[in-house]
C-alpha cells in the first residue's frame, strides 16, 4: 500500500531539507511527498525544487492555515496512509515502517503517532488530555517540564487511564486515509491551533480508535515558547471556537468569562465573531 507523506511548509527553510531527507532521498516507491507551500517568503520552494525533484510541490499565493493546506495536500496523495509531518520535524531510521505496521495489524485504528523528541534527544509531548478547561490547566502545569522523562511514559498512562483517549500532536502521525476522509479531514476553520485535537475527537467519534507507537521515533524542533501579538489573537480565537463546537454550553461561558477578565469582553466579542465568520465560510 502506498503512504503519502503530507508536509506543509511556511519558510521552512532552515529545517525542509533535513525534514524531506528523512523520509527517503528518494523515497521508496511506496511512498509519496506532497508539500503545500503556504506564501512562503524565504527560499523553501526553490530548496525543494532543486534538491528533492520528485516532491509534489502545490504553491499557495496566501496562507490559508495549516489544516486547509493539510487537507489540499490530501486531495492530491494517492496514499492508503496520510503521514503528517511538519516542516520542522524528521523521522528516525524505521520510523515510518513501524508506524504503517501498526495500521496494518490493527484495522480499527485510524491514527497512529510516533515517540517525539527534540533535537537534544529529549522527550516532547505526543498525547495530551482533551482539550478542556480541566485538561488545558494539566497541560499548563506540565508545560515547563516537558523535557523531563517522569512528565511522559508514566504520567501519560495514569493521564490516559483518568482522562480517556486524549489527542495527538499533528507535529507527526500517520492516519488512515478512511478516517481521515470518514470525517472530511481538517475543519479549515481553525487557522492554526486547535485543529489536531478537533480532528482527533471526530475521528474518536466516528468509531476509530487513536494510539502511539513507542518504539517509532520522530524529531521535533518546534514547539514552546510565549504567544504573541497576532499568533496569540489565532490561539484564542482557535480556543473558543474548540469550546463552542466540542464543550458543553457553561465550560465556554467559563472560559468566556475568564478571558473577558483578562482581554475584555469587547476582545473576547471579536474572537468569537471571527470564529463564526470563518466557520460560516466567510473568511479572507
Amino acid at each position: 500500500t502506498m503512504i503519502s507523506v503530507l508536509v506543509v511548509n511556511r519558510d521552512g527553510e532552515p529545517w525542509l531539507e533535513r525534514c524531506l531527507a528523512s523520509v527517503g532521498d528518494p523515497p521508496p516507491p511506496d511512498v509519496e511527498v506532497v508539500l503545500v507551500d503556504n506564501c512562503s517568503s524565504d527560499e523553501s520552494v526553490e530548496l525543494v525544487r532543486r534538491r528533492f525533484p520528485h516532491v509534489n510541490v502545490l504553491e499557495n499565493r496566501r496562507n490559508f492555515g495549516f489544516g486547509a493546506a493539510n487537507n489540499q495536500a490530501a486531495a492530491q496523495a494517492r496514499g492508503e496512509a496520510l503521514l503528517l509531518l511538519n516542516n520542522d520535524a524528521w523521522l528516525e531510521p524505521g520510523c515510518l515502517a513501524l508506524l504503517h505496521a501498526r495500521l496494518d495489524r490493527e484495522p480499527d485504528l485510524g491514527l497512529v503517532a510516533p515517540r517525539l523528541i527534540g533535537p537534544d534527544r529529549r522527550p516532547r509531548f505526543v498525547w495530551s488530555p482533551d482539550r478542556s478547561l480541566l485538561g488545558e490547566a494539566v497541560q499548563r502545569v506540565r508545560n515547563p517540564f516537558e523535557g523531563a522523562a517522569f512528565n511522559h511514559r508514566p504520567i501519560d498512562r495514569l493521564m490516559r487511564a483518568v482522562s480517556g483517549p486524549g489527542w495527538y500532536t499533528a507535529a507527526c502521525v500517520l492516519i488512515r486515509r478512511r478516517a481521515f476522509d470518514d470525517v472530511g479531514g481538517f475543519d479549515p476553520s481553525f487557522f492554526l491551533y486547535f485543529e489536531d485535537a478537533d480532528l482527533c475527537v471526530r475521528i474518536r467519534e466516528a468509531g476509530w480508535n487513536l494510539d502511539w507507537e513507542l518504539d517509532a521515533v520522530a524529531v521535533h524542533a518546534g514547539g514552546g515558547g510565549k504567544l504573541g501579538g497576532a499568533v496569540a489573537d489565532e490561539y484564542r480565537r482557535s480556543q473558543l471556537y474548540y469550546y463552542r463546537k466540542h464543550r458543553p454550553p457553561w465550560e465556554l461561558a467559563v472560559l468566556k468569562f475568564m478571558l473577558g477578565r483578562r482581554y475584555g469582553g469587547g476582545q473576547v466579542r471579536d474572537w468569537l465573531d471571527r470564529a463564526a465568520r470563518e466557520a460560516d465560510g466567510e473568511s479572507t
